[in-house]
């Protein structure tokens, strides 16, 4: 079983044109989803051999009352599937798991191979816009100013939802789709001091606007550092990057908000928005880097500059991008800065700089004073408006919606939960199109499912290997380095191990998980306070 070791992106408008006929008339339907899908508890793989059991764990977002399809897959072919209907196990919101034994349909063992997973939840849907969410303490927190949620479907974290806390505890809420919290923990600072900048009065606004990179790094705005953007990894550790900074602003005193990521690799980029009121380079955009940063020397590319003859004619607030590059943006409406544009659409970057709207929506209308946040669904079918509204004693009755446009042309579709007493201050959108909305009133962050049925496929990050029989791992080659003890561990390729501390070779306690798709692999264990055995065992 083991060896104890012991050791201490022309024509334009033809284009718009098209766009408008294909999309205006579709609608999203979709509520319910699989995420967090573990094999054994395993992000990487899970193994079955004969006469052993594989759990297969996932989260729904949602109640799955139409019922929850999962597939067991070698490459295309279904090997075998589980069909449970709705109201039964594995269909409720929350966690939920199955058993293979690994056995095709007619109960024989499956040969050694990769197979994959793919699980279908489905859902009756809702007659309206739905708030899914509770009043449970998973959706609830102080001082909410960002919210991203991951749509990246090749990354484990798929769904994870990101919400940015300022004032009072100034940190990051890592939340699965159902809203409890991350496995390693519900929040994390990331090592950072938010809100530690000149200005005192933005001690209350940081960390700021958050956005969801290709390559699953979580962008934060900090908005105390007047536009410093951190990168961090999906457990927001503080193993962090400075991915835009002061080298890279524009002019001396920039006031960047907004945040939002496109592209992937060396074609990625990071754009904001500048809200200084006085004289703002408007909507900016960095290339990054295949770190996800960018360069020393790159101050931003304008592409919509703040001027008279553009709807852009005060300072944009937050900043959204679609899938075919239609930049779209808000803009501050206040008791002291009446008439402005509050939303507009402009065409994909060219080159050039734009100064010409492809739409604009929300003139002169009292309920779109302090737009605070905009997004734009997977489809580019819905521009959502987060309204924080004047206030109770500024304007009583002004704003609290949450507006849904058409992303093709600005006319207004509908608005949701418009009652009075809410303040929302940003919005999101996960990849199946849930809208997400913090309520800073309620000090809360809220789901809402579209109207309509829906089924929605998740197919498995981690893998399964089987095996007709597995190989008793080994540890070998101990040796001491600066940061712990290291050891080569020898076994079979696509499993997951765990390491193990022993004192006394009864008692052992896992110290470390281990994944390499080879059958050897080099790890390192911090140092222990005293003379302890170690052991490789296969993830259970």
């Amino acid at each position: 079983m083991l060896n104890p070791i012991k050791l201490n992106q022309g024509l334009r408008n033809i284009a718009v044109g098209l766009f408008l006929f294909l999309f205006c008339t579709n609608s999203v339907r979709a509520n319910v989803y699989a995420t967090d899908i573990r094999m054994n508890g395993s992000l990487n793989a899970g193994v079955v051999v004969p006469d052993r059991q594989l759990t297969i764990s996932y989260i729904l977002n949602d109640n799955a009352n139409a019922g929850v399809t999962a597939q067991i897959l070698s490459g295309l072919a279904v090997v075998k599937t589980f069909s449970m209907p709705g109201g039964s196990p594995g269909t409720v919101a929350g966690m939920n798991s199955l058993i293979w034994g690994g056995t095709n349909e007619a109960g024989s063992n499956v040969p050694p191979g990769v197979y994959t997973v793919s699980i279908t939840a489905a859902s009756h849907g809702y007659d309206s816009w739905t708030n899914i969410t509770d009043d449970s303490a998973n959706f609830t927190a102080i001082g909410l100013t960002g919210i991203d949620v991951n749509r990246n479907t090749n990354s484990p974290y798929y769904g994870r939802v990101f919400v940015g806390c300022a004032y009072p505890s100034f940190t990051i809420l890592k939340c699965n789709a159902d809203g409890s919290p991350g496995d390693e923990g519900g929040s994390s600072n990331g090592g950072l001091s938010w809100g530690a900048g000149a200005d005192a009065t933005d001690v209350f606004f940081s960390p700021w606007k958050i956005a969801i990179g290709a390559n699953d790094k979580v962008y934060i705005n900090d908005f105390s550092g007047f536009g410093v953007v951190y990168a961090f990894d999906e457990l927001i550790s503080t193993n962090y990057q400075e991915a835009l900074s002061e080298v890279n602003y524009p002019y001396p005193t920039p006031f960047l908000s907004g945040l939002y990521i496109t592209g992937s690799g060396t074609n990625a980029f990071i754009w904001m928005t500048d809200l200084n009121t006085n004289s703002s380079a408007g909507i900016l955009r960095w290339q990054l880097d295949a770190n996800g940063n960018a360069a020393t020397n790159d101050v931003g590319t304008v592409i919509a500059p703040v001027t008279n003859s553009s709807p852009l004619s005060s300072a944009p607030y937050d900043i959204a991008v679609d899938k075919n590059g239609f930049v779209y943006t808000i803009q501050l409406e206040t008791p002291y800065n009446p008439g402005i544009v509050p939303i507009m659409s402009f065409p994909p970057y060219e080159g050039f700089t734009e100064t010409n709207a492809v739409w604009t929506a929300g003139t002169g209308e009292s309920n779109q004073m302090y737009d605070y946040g905009i997004a734009v669904d997977q489809t580019a079918t819905y521009a959502a408006v987060a309204v924080r509204g004047a206030g109770d004693a500024e304007a009583p009755g002004d704003g609290y919606f949450l507006d849904l446009y058409y992303a093709t042309n600005g006319q207004f579709y509908t608005n949701i939960n418009g009652t009075y007493g809410h303040l929302y201050v940003d919005v999101a959108w996960d990849n199946i199109g849930n809208l997400y909305a913090l309520d800073l009133s309620e000090q809360a962050w809220c789901v809402f499912s579209p109207p309509g049925s829906n089924q929605a496929t998740t197919v498995s990050v981690p893998i399964i290997q089987a095996y007709n029989a597995l190989t008793p791992p080994s540890l070998s080659w101990p040796n001491l380095s600066s940061t712990g003890i290291n050891f080569t561990l020898q076994g079979q390729s696509n499993v997951t191990y765990f390491i193990e501390q022993s004192l006394d070779l009864v008692n052992w306690t896992p110290v470390s998980t281990n994944f390499c798709p080879s059958i050897t692999n080099s790890i390192s264990i911090p140092f222990a306070d005293n003379q302890d055995f170690y052991r490789a065992v296969v993830g259970r």
